[in-house]
């Protein structure tokens, strides 16, 4: 059995091509609107997280501060005298 390939390529066919690929006309890419916004969309979605993410990390971390009103009632309940107290408000 010999090793004959059934195809073959046609005469001239690649002395020719460089020829008839350079006839053909680059056409340029559209450029959608879509396109265009994604760079800005992409940097404004980082800036989002990184906004997220560092709130959800001080949320997290902050401890919570106590009102004007839980901070006088400690110092009463603390056995201050009203001067002291005084000495303390704002």
């Amino acid at each position: 059995m010999k090793n004959k390939s059934s195809y073959s390529v046609p005469e001239g066919y690649f002395e020719d091509l460089q020829r008839r690929l350079s006839g053909i006309p680059a056409r340029e890419p559209r450029r959608t609107a879509v396109r265009r916004l994604t760079p800005y969309l992409a940097l404004a979605a980082s800036f989002a997280l990184i906004v997220a993410v560092g709130t959800a990390v001080l949320r997290k971390t902050v401890p919570p501060v106590a009102s004007e009103q839980e901070i006088i009632e400690y110092l009463i309940d603390s056995d201050m005298t009203l001067a002291q107290i005084i000495d303390y408000l704002p």
